[in-house]
């Protein structure tokens, strides 16, 4: 570290009491320590100092990408090129360090992904697979169905094991594949389907306690005498699961849809690990509250009045709105006023998705 990197990141710990002589005297492991505590403690610090020098940046690094989200196409390309070389071949005359890795992928550790990337360009499943190594430690993973069906093979590459998923949608709900590999150790899903390719279901998922599902209160008949018998059959097959919430939004219910749901939830509503839950909120939020250890969806749903199973003060809580195409759903049927892109080759959606579930 230069003198006059030492300056720049001097100007960063003036809080911390540290004169500037004391700073300069201070082995070179010391300081990397004090810079990660400093890192870890505030993510805005983390930015600045990775402005300090390149091997300062090289240090922090791992703490700025500890939790990471990327929505658009712009995201995946600008992550990737912060992580890898700068120029693909070493030219000695150039003496370049662009040619070098910033540090070993594998020395990363990712605790969250948000894959939520509504475009199914291969250019990025490309780049998400040229560096797959940082996700091995990956504990909690959002994605849509999309994104995890095109993205499936460099997944597989990889022991990527989540404890924690939200499979989320644009609009419409897709199918995946219960048996992947990356259900393995997944402990707590919350999840728009419930039912995938290949007859598999959420049952099949060898580790499952904790699911949570949700859905509007204004459905068909038919839709929802489905929905009820699917989450039946979950509670009938996985003797390991533990607690199965079903999420709705609850604000202008009136006593006959009431009536009508506790119908066709009667045989789900006879087992105890069972909450029908009207406190439904956009599945970010409750992913913010996962990723920064508050309380879940499944802890709120404990914690509801067990005696009215949920529904008191029905008329206070949000209904499902039809959100923006930017943001990422989570609800068994399609949106009402979706539209699937005309070059969306997998835009069937809720059909295939009805058709799997009638299929068990």
């Amino acid at each position: 570290m230069t003198s006059v990197d030492e300056d720049l990141a001097f100007r960063l710990l003036l809080s911390t009491g540290l004169s500037a002589y004391l700073w300069r005297q201070l082995p070179i492991e010391l300081m990397c320590e004090i810079l990660l505590i400093m890192a870890s403690n505030d993510m805005i610090d983390a930015r600045q100092l990775r402005l300090v020098s390149s091997d300062v940046n090289v240090l922090v690094l791992p703490i700025v990408f500890r939790h990471v989200i990327l929505l658009l196409p712009k995201h995946v390309t600008q992550f990737t090129a912060t992580l890898l070389p700068k120029r693909k071949n070493y030219i000695p005359a150039l003496k370049s360090k662009l040619h070098i890795m910033p540090r070993q992928l594998s020395s990363y550790r990712v605790d969250s992904l948000v894959l939520v990337v509504n475009n199914q360009r291969p250019s990025i499943e490309s780049a998400m697979a040229s560096v797959g190594d940082v996700f091995c430690g990956l504990t909690k993973l959002a994605i849509t169905c999309q994104n995890l069906s095109s993205n499936a093979f460099w997944l597989r590459k990889h022991p990527i094991h989540p404890k924690i998923m939200l499979l989320v949608h644009y609009g419409t709900p897709h199918l995946v594949n219960f048996y992947d590999p990356i259900f393995e150790s997944v402990t707590h899903l919350y999840t728009c389907i419930t039912h995938g390719h290949r007859y598999s279901t959420v049952a099949d998922m060898p580790a499952l306690t904790h699911l949570a599902v949700s859905t509007r209160v204004s459905l068909p008949a038919t839709t929802a005498l489905k929905v009820a018998a699917s989450l039946k059959a979950i509670l009938e097959t996985c003797d390991r699961l533990q607690r199965l919430v079903l999420l709705m939004g609850c604000a202008h219910i009136d006593e006959s849809e009431f009536m009508m749901w506790e119908g066709w939830l009667e045989g789900c509503m006879k087992d105890k690990r069972f909450i029908l839950f009207p406190d439904f909120r956009p599945p970010c939020w409750e992913w913010l509250d996962i990723v920064n250890g508050e309380h879940t969806l499944w802890d709120r749903a404990i914690a509801w009045p067990q005696e009215l199973n949920g529904w008191s003060d029905k008329e206070t809580f949000p209904a499902i709105r039809n959100w923006p195409g930017h943001e990422w759903e989570i609800d068994l049927v399609q949106r009402d006023d979706y539209h699937p892109p005309e070059d969306d080759p997998d835009a069937r959606g809720e059909k295939d998705w009805l058709e799997a579930l009638a299929n068990h």
